[in-house]
């Protein structure tokens, strides 16, 4: 599988080990653009249409640094809402994904210093 198809399948892999649907996603990014002060997201509908390309097996797409910041956010954290940043969790697997969709290691290691680093400790 070439490297963006195969970021792609991860993000899926990561949405659907959550049980989440496109649509679940979408709800919780618009949510966490709230809870982080961010401008409001367009619609349910609108960013289920983003999640989607990010997760195309044909042609996957690069989310922007926002929704990178935002899905940075969701995996971060376990389904119980406990912080969980080090080696083989969701949030590591996260950022490899978003470096097989081709995103520089510039930016996921900016992504990784939004978060404390003592979190990140196995």
């Amino acid at each position: 599988m070439e490297g963006a198809a195969a970021g792609a399948a991860q993000l899926k892999a990561l949405r659907h080990r959550r049980g989440l649907s496109l649509a679940d996603v979408a709800r919780a990014l618009i949510v966490l653009a709230g809870d982080l002060h961010q401008p409001p997201l367009p619609s349910v509908v609108s960013v289920q249409r983003s999640v989607a390309r990010w997760e195309s097996p044909k042609r996957p797409t690069l989310p922007d640094e926002r929704y990178q910041l935002l899905l940075a956010h969701l995996y971060a954290r376990t389904p119980i809402g406990e912080l969980s940043l080090g080696a083989g969790s969701e949030f590591a697997e996260y950022l490899d994904a978003l470096g097989l969709l081709g995103e520089s290691e510039r930016r996921t290691a900016e992504l990784r210093g939004q978060f404390p680093r003592a979190a990140r400790m196995p």
